[in-house]
């Protein structure tokens, strides 16, 4: 099966705006999508990326200009300069790990409904109370993911995704890995349907 590692961040604008894309890309196509929530405050400083507001003024201006054309083009609410962004806390990462790992078969819908709490609702997701809310609002079972998300366990794991990111020359978010394949951005989401087409065609 055609498998798609899909190297994300709760905290990325843009991963938020690809996201429910790229998994109606999975269910058109019938392939396998690995989900890495990874660290990009480790991922950064290998790979000479910068905070948002470290960049240099220019790059912040044209940010917020293009996530705004992004939105209106894709017709999603979101709020280019939310009220709790950034997200400081991994937390909200390491819970869709948690997600992940208990096989709540959850863990996709989990990641889409924080970034939506922060890039849409303005909600401070490093809250505690906020991530009990969207895991009750599933159905999961809050205690438990958010007493896993903050074990030793989960942190390993948060670990070992952001080393397979950085071997695998990730440097941005969201990241998409097709094949030997490295698509950067929402906005690379046709190239992998391209490239997808392309190997069903040679089959």
């Amino acid at each position: 099966m055609i498998e798609i590692d899909y190297f994300m961040s709760h905290g990325s604008p843009w991963t938020f705006l690809g996201h429910n894309r790229v998994n109606n890309i999975v269910k058109e196509f019938n392939v396998q999508l690995n989900m890495y929530p990874v660290n990009y405050g480790e991922i950064f400083p290998v790979s000479g990326g910068l905070p948002v507001f470290k960049r240099p003024l220019q790059r912040q201006k044209i940010r917020l200009q293009e996530l705004k054309r992004w939105g209106d083009y894709l017709n999603i609410k979101i709020v280019p300069e939310p009220k709790f962004f950034p997200s400081r806390s991994l937390l909200p990462s390491l819970l869709i790990i948690a997600a992940k790992i208990r096989k709540t078969n959850k863990d996709f819908q989990l990641a889409g409904d924080i970034m939506n709490a922060l890039w849409v609702e303005e909600l401070n997701v490093d809250d505690e109370n906020v991530l009990k809310n969207i895991t009750d609002k599933l159905a999961l079972d809050t205690e438990d993911l958010l007493a896993l998300a903050k074990s030793q366990e989960c942190e390993n794991i948060f670990k070992e995704y952001t080393k397979i990111a950085i071997d695998k020359y990730v440097f941005g978010a969201p990241t998409y890995i097709l094949e030997d394949q490295i698509y950067w951005g929402q906005d690379r989401l046709e190239f992998i349907e391209r490239h997808i087409l392309k190997l069903n065609n040679s089959q």
